[in-house]
C-alpha cells in the first residue's frame, strides 16, 4: 500500500511542475498583447498555494522551476535578461510568499487564505519590487514622496503602478481561491483513499 502511494507522488509532482509551468508561462505572456493585463497572473497564488499544501522539495522546487523556466523563454521579448538584479528582487518576493503560505498551513479557512494572506502577498510582493525599483532608478527622488510615487504612479511613460498593484489583487484572490479549492479536494481525496486501504477501522483512530 505504501509502495502504491510512493509511486504515485513523482507522477503527481511532475504534473504540478507542467501545469505550473504552462499556467505561469501563459499568464506572464499575455502581456506582450494586452498590456492593460500586466501582473494578471496566478504566481503569486501558485507560491502562497504550494506553501501552504505542499510538501517536500517540489513545493518550493516546482513553482521556482517554472519560473526560471518561464524566465528563460519569456524575458528576451521584455529585453530583460535572467540574472539582472531586478529578476533576483522577484525571485525573493516569491520566497517571502512561499514562506508566508508554509506558515500558514493548510487549515486556514479559504476567506481568510485567499482575501487575507492572497491580497499580504499581492501587497509584499509589490511593496518590494516598486521599493527596488525606487531605490536603484535615478529617475525616483530618494524621499518618502519619491517613494510613494514609485508605489502608486511609476515612471512617466510607463503603465502605472497601481494597475500593477489593482491586477496583482485581483488575481492573486481569484487564484488562491482556485487552487485552495482544488488543493483542499486533493486532500480529502488523498484522506479517504488512505482510510479505504486501512480498512474500516481506521476512521476510529
Amino acid at each position: 500500500m505504501h509502495t502504491s502511494d510512493s509511486n504515485d507522488k513523482p507522477f503527481r509532482q511532475t504534473w504540478i511542475l507542467l501545469a505550473a509551468v504552462l499556467l505561469i508561462g501563459f499568464s506572464r505572456h499575455i502581456p506582450l498583447s494586452y498590456p492593460s493585463l500586466y501582473n494578471f497572473s496566478p504566481v503569486l497564488a501558485i507560491f502562497l498555494i504550494s506553501g501552504a499544501f505542499l510538501k517536500g522539495k517540489a513545493s518550493w522546487a516546482a513553482p521556482m522551476t517554472a519560473v526560471l523556466i518561464s524566465d528563460i523563454l519569456i524575458n528576451p521579448s521584455y529585453g530583460a535578461s535572467l540574472l539582472e538584479p531586478f529578476s533576483l528582487i522577484t525571485l525573493l518576493s516569491y520566497g517571502i510568499i512561499f514562506a508566508l503560505g508554509n506558515q500558514v498551513g493548510p487549515k486556514t479557512g479559504v476567506l481568510r487564505f485567499s482575501f487575507g494572506y492572497g491580497l499580504c502577498s499581492a501587497l509584499v510582493f509589490h511593496a518590494l519590487t516598486c521599493g527596488f525599483a525606487w531605490w536603484i532608478n535615478p529617475f525616483y527622488a530618494k524621499s518618502a514622496t519619491g517613494f510613494l510615487q514609485a508605489l502608486t504612479l511609476g515612471e512617466p511613460g510607463y503603465a502605472p503602478a497601481y494597475l500593477f498593484l489593482r491586477n496583482s489583487i485581483m488575481s492573486t484572490i481569484f487564484f488562491s481561491v482556485l487552487f485552495y479549492w482544488v488543493a483542499s479536494y486533493d486532500s480529502k481525496k488523498s484522506k479517504r483513499e488512505e482510510l479505504r486501504r486501512l480498512g474500516p477501522g481506521a476512521a476510529r483512530l
